[in-house]
């Protein structure tokens, strides 16, 4: 049994021991980079990126094609309008 847990148990604290001396140093190294500020969009400000679909499912179209119609039956419906 004492032969088990020298086998299996020194690689594991020698493996636990470099794994937290290299967050350590990943937290050293990064501590010093600044990431930009997060500017979050105001009603009053102009949109300036690309339209954005949001969904609450992946889903197909409910309803197959047919006579010649498309697929305008989808999950959750649609909305469209000018703001």
């Amino acid at each position: 049994m004492e032969g088990l847990i020298v086998a299996i148990g020194m690689p594991v604290i020698i493996i636990t021991i470099i794994s937290v001396v290299m967050v350590i140093g990943a937290l050293v190294i990064t501590s010093g980079v600044k990431y930009p500020k997060v500017q979050f969009y105001k009603i009053d400000q102009k949109w300036e990126h690309g339209p954005l679909l949001l969904s609450a499912t992946e889903a197909n179209p409910v309803a197959p094609g047919y006579h010649g119609h498309g697929h305008d039956d989808l999950i959750g419906g649609s909305a469209s309008g000018k703001w």
